[in-house]
């Protein structure tokens, strides 16, 4: 995100847009109006997202009575609302998208401009490696921070394989190790879990999770698989 010293194409686009739409912030920015406080542009917003996400953009923090928008380049599938304090957003095709916003309070302006990195959906996974399954299960709308702390969680209850001598000792470590790491937000990820869960009696029914060592390097592999879901 970065705040324009410089007037680009778009930018001049978007300062056109704001006096033909408002006269009040022309006239005041000719210093006719003393300024009772300026505009301030607070933009909540991810810096990437997948192919077909749908992206929320907030400026409801702004100090501002008006808001312009400008996506480059264009799209249907971008749509503000709420007085112009929101906006969401779908990308079609892989790519960057710049979106310029403008907002403006008593007769100051201020413009932001951000880019969002949209990337195509991930390969279909090979069956069994963690390290392509859960990048493939886990959707951008859940918590980095949380995939970070699943990673950490895995990989230091792999540094037990010592202690950890039978299967229910490592299924046991992990459930109560995953109740610390998520807390109140595990029921937000129940179905990742489910399905890690899933694979794990599979590869123990096909004979493939039987000693400390084969639990330590699958439980190496999912960290690896919640680590490459956090978005660049």
């Amino acid at each position: 995100m970065k705040r324009y010293l410089t007037i680009s194409a778009s930018l001049a686009s978007l300062l056109i847009l704001f006096c033909l739409a408002s006269a009040t912030f022309c006239v005041a920015s000719k210093g006719t109006t003393p300024l009772s406080q300026e505009a301030k542009l607070v933009l909540v917003a991810p810096t990437s997202a997948r192919i077909g996400e749908l992206v929320r953009l907030d400026v409801s923090e702004s100090i501002a009575v008006e808001f312009r928008w400008l996506l480059v380049p264009d799209s249907v599938d971008f749509l503000v609302f709420d007085s112009g304090s929101r906006a969401v957003f779908s990308g079609r095709e892989a790519g960057e998208y710049q979106i310029i916003i403008g907002c403006a309070v008593d007769g100051t302006l201020d413009v932001v401009s951000h880019t969002i990195r949209v990337i195509g959906p991930p390969k279909v996974p090979t069956e069994g490696v963690f390290a392509e399954l859960i990048p493939y299960w886990v959707s951008n709308s859940l918590p980095s921070k949380e995939c970070q702390a699943l990673a950490a969680s895995f990989e230091s209850i792999a540094a037990q394989a010592g202690d950890l001598t039978t299967p229910t000792d490592w299924a046991e470590a992990t459930a109560q190790a995953n109740r610390t790491v998520l807390g109140d937000q595990i029921d937000v990820w129940s179905d990742i879990l489910e399905k890690i869960s899933s694979e794990l009696l599979r590869k123990a029914q096909a004979g493939e999770l039987t000693t400390p060592e084969e639990h330590r390097k699958v439980w190496l592999e999912i960290a690896e698989g919640f680590r490459a879901s956090v978005p660049c």
